[in-house]
């Protein structure tokens, strides 16, 4: 008695056939546009590169509770998962935290303090991995939204207060400029082509397990037909699971945001031991005079603040600062060059001020500078250094291209 013949084992269920190839596109394409909440990456970029934004925040809470950080991306509006939040409980002690940010358009951000208690920020600004400083956000640009009682100024920052009985108290940084990454574009699609790549190189593998146990090739050219087949598939299938991170690239490398207007405008942030009136002088050839300089008043307080004064749109021999028109102090955090949208341009070291005229005390240090002046001054007066002026024109320069 003869031996049986082997058993086939193909099945018709798994021979490439343009009805059935057709039927994975259109069932693909169709599962494409279910919706996704969360996007899904399957293969994150090992090495991102030194452009991706993070945001840094000091700060200290008075009360047990939770910090968050809401933002919008591009047209979408706020969805819940584009929010930063972390717990915490008293001190009083500012702590920093760090946090990445999506390659995408920020259009809108806001701050919820712990409910019941008062949020005490030192800084807030969007930094890159070489720590550069792309925007910094001062006490002046958050405005009160429900539930919150008051953003008061203090000497080394400011603080976000809760309304009593609030649920959910929120205030809103007013944001001239979307926060943009450089080259996100470049990136989003190295994301969207490792993900897809990855997850149809799993499907595949798996559908391939599926495929042998039922299936045993009679020709190479079945063979490779076979595989080739499961391969279509499994990149189908790849796009569907890299659905949400494929159409959310799209959309934020589609998004056109308004122009920035031209100029720039020179930033200190400083407290004052009285009111006082602060002005900026440039020479552009004639020398420092009244017609070459801007002026800006104090506010009557001795918390934080920021002075803004513009710039002319073309290079400068020379920059003054007369930080008073009376005796008093002036503590400086901060000095730094803006464009219309908030951008920080550059950042000025702090021994940037030289002393000129009536100056009793500058003491640069890391983290400030501290100006006392003569006890019967009327008219204080400092210079930028040339390296200092030299920065600015760079900038100016820049910005005219």
């Amino acid at each position: 008695m003869s031996d049986p013949s082997p058993i086939d084992r193909s099945n018709d269920w798994f021979r490439p056939t343009w009805p059935r190839s057709i039927f994975a596109g259109v069932l693909a394409a169709g599962a494409f546009f279910l919706p996704q909440k969360i996007a899904l990456e399957w293969y994150p970029l090992n090495n991102p590169g030194t452009d991706i934004n993070y945001l840094e925040i000091s700060c200290a809470a008075n009360v047990t509770g939770e910090v968050q950080i809401k933002y919008d991306l591009a047209r979408r509006g706020h969805q819940p998962i584009d929010t930063i939040r972390w717990p915490i409980s008293p001190t009083t002690q500012t702590y920093t935290y760090t946090f990445p940010l999506p390659d995408a358009p920020i259009v809108e951000m806001r701050v919820l303090p712990p409910t019941g208690g008062e949020l005490t920020i030192r800084q807030m600004r969007i930094t890159n991995r070489r720590d550069e400083e792309i925007r910094r956000f001062t006490y002046d640009l958050f405005r009160v939204e429900r539930d919150s009682a008051a953003i008061m100024p203090i000497a080394d920052g400011w603080k976000l207060i809760s309304a009593p009985g609030a649920a959910a108290p929120s205030t809103r940084i007013e944001l001239f400029a979307p926060i943009i990454p450089v080259d996100k574009d470049h990136r989003n699609l190295l994301r969207c082509l490792l993900s897809t790549g990855y997850l149809s190189l799993m499907l595949w593998i798996l559908l391939l397990a599926v495929l042998f146990v039922f299936y045993r090739p009679k020709t190479w050219r079945d063979l490779l037909l076979h595989l080739g087949f499961m391969a279509g598939i499994a990149v189908l299938f790849a796009l569907v699971g890299n659905r949400g991170l494929i159409r959310n690239s799209v959309d934020y490398a589609r998004y056109t945001f308004p122009p920035v207007g031209p100029g720039l405008k020179l930033e200190f942030d400083l407290t004052s031991s009285a009111p006082s009136v602060a002005q900026l002088f440039w020479d552009t050839g004639p020398g420092f005079n009244e017609t070459e300089s801007v002026r800006q008043n104090h506010e009557p307080h001795q918390g934080l603040q920021t002075l803004r004064f513009p710039l002319p749109g073309k290079p400068v021999l020379g920059l003054r600062f007369d930080p008073r028109d009376n005796a008093g102090g002036v503590e400086i955090q901060g000095i730094r060059l803006v464009d219309a949208g908030q951008r920080t341009m550059a950042v000025l070291p702090m021994d940037a001020l030289q002393a000129v005229r009536d100056i009793a005390k500058l003491e640069a240090r890391p983290d400030g500078l501290s100006l006392q002046t003569v006890p019967d001054s009327k008219d204080a007066v400092t210079q930028f250094s040339a390296q200092a002026v030299e920065l600015v024109n760079r900038a100016l320069a820049a910005q005219g291209k």
